[in-house]
């Protein structure tokens, strides 16, 4: 039981890198693209400058927390460490990093002129991935909670 949630632990490691590494290579040209304009650009105000600064800091440090909570919740399950209180708040660090990543990715596509479908279509995958992390970090509260009412019992 212990090597399936390794297994499945690992995939889904695999597959927020995955999600991270396409993220940044299908928005390269973009990237490179606005970096050209905003080059060019001189009339930038101030405050724009330093939403967009904010909103890339904000994004990347979700995702840092969402992969570091992770795994360190891979590596409590190696240590046989599964129900755990921890793993509960890690796991619901996981899934609230990358609701914001999704929400700030929605809200960038929806700026760039999208209509809302297209935005959806974008980042449906994600907010899928955040919200099915949420629920499994739910149901290991529920085990939690069972474990220790079962720990308590004579």
């Amino acid at each position: 039981m212990k090597k399936k949630l390794n297994l499945f632990c690992v995939l889904m490691l695999l597959l927020m890198v995955a999600q991270v590494v396409t993220m940044f290579v299908m928005n390269a040209g973009d990237f490179e693209e606005g970096w050209q304009s905003g080059a060019s650009d001189q009339t930038t105000s101030g405050w724009t400058a330093i939403i967009v600064y904010l909103y890339g800091f904000v994004v990347i440090v979700a995702a840092i927390v969402s992969f570091v909570c992770f795994l360190r919740f891979i590596l409590n399950v190696n240590q046989n460490n599964v129900l755990t209180g921890e793993n509960v708040n890690l796991l619901r660090l996981t899934g609230v990093g990358l609701l914001i990543i999704t929400v700030f990715a929605l809200c960038s596509t929806l700026w760039e002129g999208e209509n809302l479908a297209v935005a959806l279509d974008k980042n449906i995958g994600l907010m899928i991935f955040s919200v099915f992390n949420m629920i499994v970090a739910e149901a290991f509260a529920i085990g939690l909670k069972l474990k220790e009412e079962q720990d308590l019992t004579i």
